[in-house]
This record gives structure tokens, C-alpha cells and sequence, in this order.
């Protein structure tokens, strides 16, 4: 393959987004509570920042409904999804029309810390976080947290992922390189 210059801003825009379906990510539900009033998301933007202290990085839509309930709590949830949870990704998408409480369905939430989010009680890995900074760019907000709890499922169970605009599982262990 080789790069091509581009001249014109608007074909690379385009071709930016069909260029990053092509790096597959782990599927999280980020959530935000105050009280009882609770919002969330679906994120592939999620990783992590630094281990020293545990650190994590994601971004939304500063437009979104989760953005000025983050905005003001300053805490988030992180919640690493199964295969088997691929419904509930959906939901928090937002695209059939679910809002706020509607996103939480009737799945299992539980808080690990007395101010933090609600936390899907089967995820893969749930992390309580509290915002380190958030930085408004090009219609997006990017939000450095601090990890303050986190649970694992110790069985290993597959994550979703998702890959080429659509929502699939890793194949398993890849034989060693080299």
C-alpha cells in the first residue's frame, strides 16, 4: 500500500472514518449518576492512561446527554463488556431512543464506592473513577479519570468487540510469533 497525498480535506475526513473501523476495540458502557438521575454511553474510546496510578482515558460527545451529568459529578463508571451483553451496548447507544434511566434496563447495578456510578454487576471488568481532567476538542470531550475500585471477572470471559461497524468477539489465543 502506498499513501497518497491528499490535497482536499473533506475525501480524508471520510476516509479517516472507514480507516479507524479497521481498529477493533473493546466495548464499554461508561456511566454517570447523581442521585437518581443516571445516563451512560456506549465507548470503543476507552483505554488505558497510566498504571502508576491506574488511569484511564475516554471520550464522548460534548453535545451527549452523559456529558453535562459527568461535567458536574465528576465520576464515571467503566464497564468492559461480554458477548453476551451486546443488548445492552446497543441500549446505551442511544439509537432507538433510550434516554437516561431507560439505558439501565433491568440489569443488575451496583455502586463499589458511596459516591460513585452504577456498576454492571456481570461485567468483564467494572472500574469506579473520578474525573483528573476533562478537555473540550473539536466537539468532543476528553476525560482523564483516576481509577478508585475495580472488580474483574476471574472466569475470563470473552469481551465485545467491535470492529468494521459491527459488534463482534475475538477469535481466541493466536499461536506464539516468532
Amino acid at each position: 500500500m502506498r499513501p497518497e497525498v491528499m490535497e482536499d480535506a473533506e475525501p480524508l475526513n471520510s476516509r479517516f472514518v472507514q480507516a479507524m473501523r479497521g481498529f477493533a476495540g473493546a466495548v464499554c458502557v461508561v456511566t454517570v449518576a447523581d442521585g437518581a438521575e443516571r445516563s451512560g454511553f456506549t465507548a470503543t474510546s476507552v483505554s488505558s492512561f497510566s498504571a502508576q496510578p491506574p488511569m484511564v482515558v475516554a471520550s464522548l460527545k460534548a453535545t451527549s446527554s452523559s456529558a453535562g451529568l459527568l461535567e458536574r459529578t465528576r465520576r464515571f463508571g467503566v464497564n468492559l463488556l461480554s458477548t453476551e451483553q451486546r443488548a445492552i451496548a446497543e441500549r446505551f447507544t442511544g439509537f432507538r431512543g433510550e434516554q437516561g434511566e431507560a439505558r439501565y434496563g433491568d440489569d443488575e447495578w451496583v455502586q463499589m464506592t458511596r459516591d460513585g456510578a452504577p456498576l454492571l454487576v456481570d461485567s468483564v471488568v467494572a472500574m469506579d473513577c473520578e474525573v483528573e481532567e476533562l478537555l473540550v476538542r473539536h466537539g468532543h470531550l476528553l476525560v482523564i479519570g483516576r481509577v478508585r475500585a475495580l472488580v474483574r471477572d476471574e472466569s475470563v470471559p470473552r469481551p465485545l468487540v467491535y470492529w468494521q461497524g459491527q459488534y463482534t468477539a475475538l477469535a481466541g489465543p493466536l499461536a506464539a510469533v516468532g
